[in-house]
Parts: C-alpha cells; sequence; structure tokens
C-alpha cells in the first residue's frame, strides 16, 4: 500500500523560495561590503605608507660591490626608485667615470663621499678632498691593509709637535688616515692637512707605526 504524499500549498512554496533568495541576497550583500571594505582599507594603508616614505627620487645604486680604486662605469650601477626620506643629502648625480674611495655595497646608493671627483686616476684618486699623502715604510709590525682602509700613525712622543694625543712613549700624529697605494716596501696613506708636519716630522725623526682603525 502506497503513503500518499501531502501536496504543499502554494503559499508555503512561495514562503521557502523567498526565503532562500532572502539568504543568497544576505550572502551576496555581505560579500559586496566586505570587498567594499577591503578596498577602503587597502586604499588608507598605501596612502598612509605613502606619506609616511614621502616622494620618491630615482638615484643611481650599485649593481655589485664596488672596491676603492675601481672606476665606475655604466654596468656598475643602476637606476632605482628611493624614498626620499632614506636618501642621504650627497647622492651623487654622475658616478660613471670617477673613482671608488670608500667602499660600496651591492645596492648601496651611491653617494658623494664614496668616489672622488673628476678627473683624478690612480693614488691621487682615492685621496679625501685637501688631504696630504706620505710614504710610510713597512716592516713585520706593520698590518695587512687594503686601499680604502684606515689607519692611525703613532710616533715616539718626543719627536712629536701635538702635546694633546697622549702622554707616554708614544703619541698619535694622524687619526683616520687613508691607504691610498701598498706596495711591498712602503703604504701611502691621505692625512689631514692639519696632521701633515707632525707625520713629516715623525718620518723625518723616527719610525712611524701603523695601526689599523675600523
Amino acid at each position: 500500500m502506497r503513503h500518499s504524499q501531502t501536496e504543499v500549498p502554494p503559499w508555503q512554496k512561495f514562503r521557502r523560495a523567498l526565503q532562500r533568495t532572502r539568504t543568497r541576497w544576505l550572502i551576496t550583500t555581505g560579500i559586496a561590503l566586505f570587498s567594499l571594505w577591503w578596498t577602503i582599507t587597502t586604499v588608507q594603508t598605501a596612502d598612509r605608507d605613502s606619506i609616511a616614505w614621502g616622494q620618491r627620487k630615482t638615484v643611481p645604486v650599485a649593481v655589485n660591490d664596488l672596491e676603492p680604486g675601481h672606476v665606475i662605469t655604466n654596468d656598475d650601477i643602476n637606476f632605482a626608485k628611493r624614498p626620499m626620506i632614506m636618501l642621504p643629502s650627497d647622492v651623487a648625480d654622475s658616478p660613471v667615470g670617477r673613482t671608488v674611495i670608500r667602499p660600496i655595497a651591492r645596492d648601496e646608493t651611491v653617494i658623494e663621499r664614496r668616489l672622488t671627483g673628476g678627473g683624478t686616476s690612480g693614488s691621487a684618486a682615492l685621496l679625501d678632498e685637501n688631504s696630504v699623502a706620505f710614504a710610510i715604510p713597512v716592516d713585520a709590525g706593520t698590518p695587512s691593509v687594503k686601499l680604502g682602509d684606515y689607519v692611525t700613525l703613532f710616533a715616539p712622543s718626543d719627536v712629536t709637535t701635538s702635546a694633546t694625543r697622549g702622554a707616554g712613549p708614544s703619541a698619535r700624529v694622524a687619526d683616520r688616515a687613508v691607504v691610498v697605494a701598498v706596495n711591498e716596501k712602503s703604504l701611502m696613506v691621505g692625512v689631514d692637512p692639519r696632521d701633515a708636519s707632525s707625520v713629516a716630522r715623525a718620518l723625518l725623526s723616527a719610525s712611524v707605526l701603523v695601526a689599523l682603525t675600523n
């Protein structure tokens, strides 16, 4: 014997269809509202980042590590946009053809203080502006140095002209002297002109001790 199926009244069918339609509408509306919220939030975040980082400027960036003495070519640099708030004040505008006087790391912005002015080459290209270079004889006590390293020079106190660089048997005659040339017999260093007379007197009167400086 078969059970007769109760026919669903039309008003219930309409009610169920209306409920399904309302559910779909609510889901669709929720998705739309979420998408709108996400878009607004993303735009606001981008605006905040833009305000925080400020405008960007196209600057020269090192493609590889550049060592002192290297003359920059077009293959050594690339131009990239960097936030101006992060840039130093002395970004190099025209680095090609200039000599590196301080190490420049890969992806680092190329700046003026790491380069010599154009038109110079060799050891002179590694000298800071107005620096004076001296050849310092090397011996077994001389540390291993390379171009661009900084050294401090010491000499016996009785031959120095400065009384402000430490008491005792030795005194500093030059701070942060930059190495501009190295060979088996000597190394050439550039010193501040204010230290030139002390270094010269030390070289004429006694030996000069070289200390590597970070």
